[in-house]
């Protein structure tokens, strides 16, 4: 078969996809899409009801002492932009310093966490599939203004149980807190 013809074909099968029938969205940041989680701020952009569940779509401003803990997504992955700042990834056994201009790709089933390295850090994350904003639309709160707080929010072991509890209804599970 001569690449002549086969390429053709491929546009032929690709043409006989099926696809769900989804209606283009435009989205920015907003206050309605805000919320103040962990001493940060994240807007939610896109998500997965707006793509039909393919992914969802967040901004995160963050400072140093915001960070999660280890953890896993089994039924997700999480890409990262990394837009303004340093942060310092540790996913599975890999460290990767990442500057702003860096994308950090953390598969699904893999531990991973991070670090902030600079004064804040501003990234966008894309996560496949979508529905893990809900973590932050449940657990934070609504924003009023997209200026970081001037303090980290401290850990409420009160919060524990419901972020357990999210944690599997998401896929994801807590590890512990690590330092590297």
């Amino acid at each position: 078969m001569s690449r002549v013809q086969w390429i053709p074909r491929v546009f032929e099968w690709r043409s006989k996809m099926t696809v769900a029938q989804l209606a283009p969205v435009i989205t920015r940041k907003s206050l309605e899409n805000t919320y103040r989680y962990g001493g940060g701020v994240i807007s939610i952009l896109l998500s997965a009801e707006q793509t039909g569940g393919q992914f969802s779509v967040w901004e995160s401003v963050q400072k140093p002492g915001s960070e999660p803990p280890l953890h896993i997504h089994y039924t997700s992955d999480e890409t990262f932009f990394v837009m303004e700042g340093t942060m310092r990834f540790m996913v599975g056994e890999a460290i990767i310093e990442a500057p702003a201009g860096s994308v950090v790709f953390a598969p699904r089933g893999i531990p991973h966490t991070f670090k902030i390295k600079s004064e804040f850090v501003r990234a966008i994350t894309v996560c496949t599939p979508g529905g893990f904003e809900v973590w932050f639309r449940t657990l934070g709160t609504p924003a009023a203004g997209f200026d970081l707080p001037d303090q980290v929010e401290p850990f409420n072991p009160a919060d524990l149980p419901r972020m357990i509890e999210l944690g599997r209804k998401l896929g994801t599970e807590t590890i512990r807190p690590v330092e590297f």
